[in-house]
C-alpha cells in the first residue's frame, strides 16, 4: 500500500486567542521587513513574515483590518490588538501572517530582506546569504 501523503498543518493565533488561524503545507515566502510601518505596527526593530497561499487558509475567529497604506492591509485582533496579518489587496492568492503568531515557528526560514536600506543596524541582523531587496515588491 503507497504511503499517505500527509501535509503539514500550522496553527496560530493572537494572544487573546480570539482569532486563531490554520495553514497548510509549505510557505511560498517568508522575510524580513525593515520598513517603518512594520516596525511600527509590531512595535520591533524588524517584522518577519511567514507567506501561504489563501486556498489553505481557515480562521477560527476573525481579525480586523487597516489600510496602512494604499491597497496594503494589516490584520490584528479586534480583541487584543496583535498583529498577524500583512496583504496585498493586488494579490488576494495569498497572506503574509507574522512568525510570531505562529504556535511554533521553528519550522520557517526567511528567504529576503526587504526594504534594507530603512534597516536599524542594531537590529538588522542582516543574513548575507539571502536575498536583499531595498523595497517591497
Amino acid at each position: 500500500m503507497p504511503a499517505a501523503n500527509k501535509t503539514t498543518l500550522h496553527s496560530g493565533g493572537c494572544l487573546c486567542g480570539a482569532v486563531r488561524f490554520s495553514v497548510s503545507g509549505d510557505p511560498t515566502g517568508g522575510n524580513h521587513c525593515h520598513c517603518g510601518m512594520c516596525r511600527k505596527d509590531s512595535g520591533s526593530g524588524v517584522s518577519t513574515f511567514v507567506t501561504f497561499p489563501t486556498a489553505t487558509l481557515k480562521w477560527d475567529g476573525k481579525p480586523a483590518e487597516f489600510e496602512s497604506s494604499p491597497n496594503r492591509f494589516r490584520g490584528f485582533c479586534p480583541t487584543c490588538g496583535s498583529s498577524l496579518t500583512w496583504r496585498h489587496g493586488d494579490h488576494p492568492d495569498f497572506l503574509d501572517f507574522r512568525l510570531g503568531s505562529f504556535d511554533d515557528p521553528t519550522p520557517f526560514k526567511a528567504k529576503k530582506h526587504l526594504w534594507v536600506s530603512t534597516a536599524l543596524p542594531s537590529f538588522a541582523g542582516i543574513d548575507p546569504d539571502i536575498e536583499h531587496i531595498d523595497q517591497s515588491s
